[in-house]
């Protein structure tokens, strides 16, 4: 199952936000999911902005069964786009915490 990891980005710093993706990767796919991590769909460029960050990230999700949730994601417009687009599109959604065992 392909699994889309939404959270909060902005705000944080870089390296802190990427970090916490791909530890989340990394705990999806020892569950056995096919986790899609946001930092690695589009290029980084200085020019790029926050919109066009959000058109790769939307294409993710659309290309996913289910989203994990960040604790966070209630504090980020991306975030908070990501998960009613899922909800529309009637995905599975996980929250952090939830798959613990």
């Amino acid at each position: 199952m392909k699994v889309y990891i939404s959270g909060k980005i902005t705000g944080y710093d870089l390296k802190v936000a990427e970090a916490k993706f791909n530890e989340s990767e990394e705990f999806l796919r020892l569950k056995g999911f096919n986790p899609i991590n946001p930092f690695k769909l589009s290029e980084t460029h200085p020019n790029k902005m926050w919109k066009d960050y959000m058109i790769d990230a939307i294409r993710g999700v659309f290309d996913c069964d289910a989203i994990y949730m960040h604790d966070d994601w209630g504090q980020s417009k991306g975030a908070r786009i990501e998960y009613q687009i899922a909800k529309e599109l009637n995905l599975k959604v996980m929250f952090a915490g939830e798959l613990l065992n």
